[in-house]
């Protein structure tokens, strides 16, 4: 009995998804931990109203990053095939190009961002232009580093990957400590942020220029007709599940008073914790995907995998939140943000259903079936004329999320995938 579960033990052990998404998990939950101290400090320091001109620049830094996510997808697609045939000539050249088009796009975005500032600030009924600027700063950095970080992704070095993405974080908690101790406020916060991205950049940079820097030499020779039919269904898959889950912050900040937005910016954070806990799942699953379709292999097993771990780690997410819905809130950002609290769990039921819609769709990408996307984008539209329609409280727009995420999943689920592109 004892050999045949260690044997057991050791098949799982020596599994890709359970060994990738084992260390994957770890980093990532590090980083969430360390993302949520990141919150909880500088909520109290900087105030309910201030929090949430934080947060909304945050949630809008977010839905702008689709680009920057469509690029990584795509990325972390070719370097995953170019590593299941060996050809590192290629992946050397994938790395250049990434690094060098994508500088200069990063600049492009820093200075169209700090002439539409003092729109965005307008907008967002924020009078500070510096942390507008700086949230513009954070973007300009994110056009860059996570699309690197793709290649770590896209060849299953997850040890690198993790590394760059705790190193970011553990130098954005470090600095907001001692700039919002030093009463910088909101700029304090994000200076922080933009500086953890700016030195994982250099190191993921550093480490990619190292290893490749010996290989042949080679053109990267695209086949742009399947890259234009990848880019529009990635692009158009990534925007909507962004929007399902990140506008309403944006939407409530500004129809919302300041101290409505700042608590419900609370419980967001706090019911987001749900979709960041199985984060590494997606991570894992979408080059696993890739790899195994490039062989001819199929990939359902993989999603099949990844469904139970997220329904084991989300229904405990959610029993937290049913059972002491106060204390998390209290905990994260402090007793006054607890009024929100009786909202949690049902915020935490929309955040699942999220986890587990961006699951499917990059598991679709991997696979390349793009036959969901015309009915999700509808669903996207659907829900963004919703809150901006139904918003006389604060419970409407997390039952409206709730009714979009569920229907997005369905569509995901049912909608017939197109013929699969040759490779």
């Amino acid at each position: 009995m004892l050999e045949i579960v260690g044997g057991r033990l050791r098949r799982l052990a020596r599994d890709d998804l359970i060994r990738h998404g084992a260390l994957v998990l770890v980093s990532q939950t590090a980083v969430n931990v360390l993302s949520f101290v990141f919150h909880a400090l500088v909520s109290r320091r900087i105030g309910v109203e201030a929090y949430g001109s934080l947060n909304a620049l945050l949630a809008g830094f977010t839905v702008l990053t689709v680009p920057t996510l469509v690029l990584t997808t795509i990325v972390v697609k070719y370097a995953a095939e170019f590593r299941a045939v060996g050809d590192v000539a290629r992946l050397r050249a994938l790395t250049r190009y990434v690094a060098t088009s994508l500088g200069t796009v990063a600049l492009g975005v820093m200075l169209i961002g700090a002439a539409l500032s003092p729109a965005i600030g307008a907008y967002l009924r924020i009078g500070d232009l510096a942390a507008v600027i700086l949230a513009v700063a954070i973007l300009a950095l994110n056009v860059v580093l996570p699309v690197l970080r793709g290649v770590f992704q896209g060849v299953e070095d997850f040890r690198a990957f993790s590394i760059s993405v705790i190193l970011e974080t553990v130098v954005k908690v470090a600095l907001a400590v001692v700039f919002t101790g030093l009463g910088w406020g909101v700029e304090g916060a994000l200076g922080a942020w933009a500086a953890g991205s700016a030195v994982s950049l250099v190191w993921t940079g550093a480490v990619l220029w190292t290893r490749y820097r010996g290989a042949p030499k080679a053109e990267l020779s695209l086949d742009f007709a399947r890259l234009a039919r990848t880019s529009g269904g990635v692009t158009i898959a990534t925007l909507c599940v962004t929007s399902l889950g990140f506008s309403d912050v944006v939407i409530v900040k500004h129809v919302f008073s300041d101290q409505q937005a700042g608590l419900y910016s609370a419980m967001s954070l706090a019911g987001k914790m749900l979709f960041w806990l199985v984060a590494f799942v997606p991570t894992v699953v979408l080059p696993r995907a890739v790899n195994l379709t490039a062989r001819g292999k199929s990939a359902l097993p993989v999603l099949l995998q990844a469904t139970a771990v997220l329904a084991v780690l989300t229904s405990v997410g959610l029993g937290v939140f049913s059972v002491a819905p106060a204390f998390v809130i209290g905990t994260l950002t402090g007793t006054a943000y607890v009024a929100v609290a009786p909202l949690l769990f049902t915020y935490g039921v929309a955040s699942t259903l999220l986890a587990v819609l961006n699951t499917v769709v990059l598991y679709k990408i991997g696979i390349h079936r793009f036959g969901f996307i015309v009915p999700l984008a509808i669903v996207a539209l659907a829900e963004l004329l919703a809150i901006g329609i139904f918003h006389d409280a604060v419970v409407e727009v997390v039952r409206i999320l709730i009714v979009a995420n569920a229907i997005a999943l369905v569509v995901i689920l049912v909608a017939t995938p197109e013929r699969r592109a040759t490779a």
